[in-house]
């Protein structure tokens, strides 16, 4: 991902949404949205299935590129209807190591999935293991998915 692009997400995060990564669960409020959300609870990892959900739900929402981001580690421009599977992971042999796709469940780091013109988005935060949902159409879909996804509105 570009430099720049790349800068300019992050600073939208983390000014803008105050996002504010901690360890300690108790402590302040994690990001504050200035746009409706919905926010849930993760009752268990997702697994292979429950990924495909998620995925066809922001192909269905947005069937354009978008960002995935992992606190302090790669970020990526994907495409939702691409069906990047769970555990995708590839060799950088330019930076000599390995490069891991974030799952949408925050499976031990800040996990961060929007639209480029941040109309939808779905933040994770993986020691609340809690999920912000962006976007009136993605949050009727993740109603609508709630049980098949495990997971309990906020």
């Amino acid at each position: 991902m570009d430099y720049n692009k790349y800068s300019a997400i992050w600073d939208k995060i983390c000014y803008d949404f105050q996002f504010y990564p901690s360890c300690e669960i108790n402590s302040k409020p994690w990001l504050s949205l200035p746009m409706s959300y919905k926010k849930y609870h993760l009752n268990g990892f997702f697994t292979e299935e429950q990924e495909k959900i998620v995925n066809s739900i922001f192909c269905r929402v947005n069937a354009t590129n978008m960002c995935a981001l992992d606190w302090r580690h790669d970020c990526f421009i994907y495409n939702p209807c691409e069906e990047v599977p769970l555990d995708y992971w590839f060799y950088d042999a330019e930076r000599n190591c390995n490069v891991y796709f974030p799952s949408y469940y925050p499976d031990g780091d800040y996990h961060f999935f929007v639209s480029f013109d941040w109309s939808i988005g779905l933040y994770g935060h993986p020691w609340k293991k809690e999920i912000f949902v962006v976007g009136e159409q993605l949050i009727t879909e993740f109603e609508r998915a709630q049980k098949m996804l495990n997971i309990t509105e906020l």
